[in-house]
């Protein structure tokens, strides 16, 4: 494999994959062909040049297939059978004994009201809802 060149769509991690497929973008939600997937090479305030794959909406900021477009099939698999390792992923066993020992103290898990959560705070102007 080539090494990376920042102005190389070819070796961009996040290029879409070489087969196509039907992704959705986080930002947008809207699902298309991977084929669709873009490359833009922008230039920084220094006049340095950069590039990146995008979301071929108009208007949207998504970026980098498997970072905010990814494949709507929860079963997808790249062409060498394989998808992301997540080493923080927990197994179903350990998910389900954390749930139990949760439950034995009393709490529910995800289980926090609106009013109840400590990290959410109120900006004053009703936007409430707006996690940012």
């Amino acid at each position: 494999m080539a090494s990376y060149d920042p102005l190389n769509p070819e070796t961009d991690p996040f290029r879409p994959p070489a087969v196509p497929t039907l992704v959705a973008c986080l930002h947008c939600g809207q699902e298309y062909d991977s084929y669709r997937i873009e490359w833009r090479v922008e230039h920084d305030q220094e006049g340095k040049p950069h590039s990146f794959w995008c979301c071929p909406i108009p208007g949207c900021s998504g970026m980098g297939f498997g970072f905010d477009i990814l494949p709507v099939d929860p079963h997808y698999q790249d062409e060498r059978g394989g998808w992301f390792w997540d080493d923080e992923e927990e197994s179903d066993e350990e998910a389900e004994e954390e749930w139990e020992e949760d439950l034995a103290v009393g709490t529910e898990p995800d289980a926090i009201g609106p009013d109840e959560n400590p990290r959410r705070e109120s900006n004053g102007n009703g936007d409430d809802d707006i996690p940012f």
